[in-house]
């Protein structure tokens, strides 16, 4: 008998090691079953593309942020547009911006 408190019997390796492989399954049943409701979870959204069709399809148009700063980037460079609009498009832009 090897009275050595850094040893372990074949038993309690045994033991130890089942201990371990059950924990192991118990993990990859949590990671699994959270994998499942993200993919539940993200096939309520629709691409932004399928969205802007049904959109135009009862004449409205979406935009996303990007587009819209586009236009208000635009509108300020113009050198047709008026003092007021070009005002008018920095504080819109400004908006956008403290959301990025």
């Amino acid at each position: 008998v090897d009275l050595d408190a850094n040893s372990f019997t074949s038993e309690e390796l045994k033991k130890a090691l089942a201990k371990m492989k059950e924990n192991e399954k118990a993990e990859r049943k949590v990671s699994f079953l959270f994998l499942k409701q993200c993919i539940a979870w993200m096939k309520k959204f629709r691409p932004i593309e399928q969205l802007k069709e049904e959109f135009e399809k009862l004449n409205m148009k979406i935009e996303t942020d990007y587009e819209i700063m586009v236009k208000l980037i635009s509108k300020f460079n113009s050198s047709a547009s008026t003092l007021d609009e070009k005002v008018a498009a920095l504080y819109d832009l400004e908006y956008y911006v403290h959301q990025v």
